[in-house]
């Protein structure tokens, strides 16, 4: 299983880069829930395609480049960094038209039909902000 979803895991961030939301129905599990999103956010696919809509939202040109990525048993964890204009309000903060690059550690639970089913992420929040020019 482990080269099957390192390869989904890398599906997943090019239908981020590709914004190919019709893809997420094929690789997001019906219950899939994401550890990050905000708390309204619906599990499934829907909620996947909510979170990648915010994102593109305050960052029209966003682009997440993998720098290392691993599997151990149903899980992947994934490096790496999202960069892109600051165009829109992201985690409460108006947009500054500043360019960034945004280091995360995304984690990524597969089912045994290789869907994604759960979602966890560890970010570099005030390196974004102090990017921003907020103080923190």
């Amino acid at each position: 299983m482990d080269g099957g979803i390192v390869a989904r895991t890398r599906g997943l961030w090019e239908v981020f880069n590709d914004r190919e939301l019709e893809a997420l129905e094929e690789i997001t599990a019906p219950g899939f829930v994401n550890r990050n999103a905000l708390p309204e956010t619906p599990v499934g696919p829907e909620g996947h395609r909510q979170v990648f809509e915010r994102l593109w939202a305050a960052i029209p040109d966003a682009c997440f480049e993998i720098e290392r990525l691993a599997a151990d048993g149903d899980t992947t964890i994934c490096v790496g960094t999202m960069s892109g204009t600051h165009a829109g309000k992201l985690l409460g903060v108006e947009a500054t038209g500043a360019k960034f690059e945004w280091r995360q550690c995304h984690l990524y639970r597969f089912d045994a039909d290789g869907l994604i089913v759960e979602h966890d992420a560890i970010r570099d929040d005030a390196g974004l902000f102090r990017q921003f020019g907020e103080d923190v």
